[in-house]
């Protein structure tokens, strides 16, 4: 899958990075590969290669251990997203870190959303770092993942690191052919229906072996239930037009709708619509976010880009209201999207 091969690349590629800089560059910058045989991917292990395989490819594009990636906006070409469901709610600034040493991560004063997550080796994660001020960094593995998601772009070009430790990180050698395999089934068992309580999160949180599997084959990276929450939506043909309409859910920050492909990627530039887009409402105060509904209010494209014949939404809610994470009244939104045309 084309997944596994960009994953890949970034692998490979980033000795000839290293080897290519200055040569003082410290030795633990590096990433080192196992010169071992294949390791064959089961669903009980899955997590431990897609997100070695995401580090490589992450420390790759930072250009080095303990440094920060200003992402740029997801592409609409499926060909050039290196994760399924990426999207374009906020800003965001990625980095591997080395968390044997003492890391501190100093976030400078602003009035936006701003946040900090933090993902192991192991694909668990712990609750979000909110707002400004100097904050320290813990993890269960040697390595981990650490993302800023952030309403102010400026913000990201004045974040200080402090990490005292380079230990080299080592991309393991994983079989091919199994890995494509189960990150299809995953991410199938992913749309069709997941416990996000029990995907995203931690061993002491929750977090089963197999919805973890299903977490990251669905959406990598995902936030604990306490801080963000992800209601998916069945996969539906691009024939037609469809509505989605719900009350405010009133979220501490703000929600968003992102529509992919039957694959789980972007396709189009109009991809996403969220509540710090001003959206339109209906007289009794809804909202109707439309899907494949040319010309009409709140509307995302559904066939322009899409060559996979089907499409699904996802809903995300930052800070999630009493509303939707007590499902008052089954609100899922989601749940009940209507094909009108």
């Amino acid at each position: 899958m084309k997944l596994f091969n960009q994953m890949l690349l970034g692998t490979l590629l980033i000795g000839v990075l290293f080897s290519c800089k200055n040569q003082t560059k410290k030795e633990s910058n590096e990433v080192t590969s196992e010169a071992i045989a294949s390791i064959i991917v089961t669903p009980e292990n899955f997590p431990q290669a897609y997100t070695n395989l995401r580090f490589a490819a992450i420390l790759k594009k930072a250009g080095g251990m303990n440094t920060f990636l200003e992402m740029p906006v997801p592409s609409s070409d499926p060909t050039k997203q290196f994760v399924v469901r990426m999207n374009r709610d906020t800003f965001y600034s990625t980095s591997i870190f080395d968390m044997t040493g003492d890391v501190f991560i100093t976030i400078p004063e602003t009035d936006k959303y701003v946040t900090i997550q933090i993902v192991d080796e192991n694909h668990e994660t712990q609750r979000m770092i909110y707002g400004a001020g100097r904050h320290k960094l813990t993890a269960k593995t040697d390595h981990a993942f650490v993302i800023i998601r952030t309403l102010d772009e400026n913000l990201r070009k004045n974040i200080k690191v402090e990490a005292s430790s380079t230990k080299p990180f080592v991309v393991k050698n994983w079989d091919k052919a199994s890995f494509e395999k189960v990150e299809k089934a995953g991410n199938i068992d992913f749309s069709d229906g997941y416990d996000q309580s029990k995907a995203f999160g931690n061993k002491e949180s929750g977090q089963t072996d197999y919805m973890n599997y299903v977490g990251v084959a669905g959406g990598w990276g995902g936030a604990m239930v306490e801080d963000n929450i992800y209601q998916t939506s069945p996969y539906m043909t691009t024939e037609g037009c469809y509505e989605m309409t719900f009350i405010d859910p009133e979220d501490v920050y703000f929600w968003s709708a992102t529509v992919y492909n039957g694959d789980g990627y972007l396709f189009n530039d109009v991809a996403h619509i969220s509540s710090e887009m001003d959206p339109i409402k209906n007289e009794d105060g809804t909202f109707t976010v439309r899907f494949g509904c040319d010309g009409q209010p709140n509307n995302i494209p559904i066939r322009e880009g899409n060559t996979t014949g089907k499409f699904n939404v996802l809903m995300r809610h930052y800070g999630p209201s009493d509303m939707v994470s007590n499902d008052e009244a089954g609100y899922n939104a989601t749940k009940a999207i209507k094909k009108i045309q």
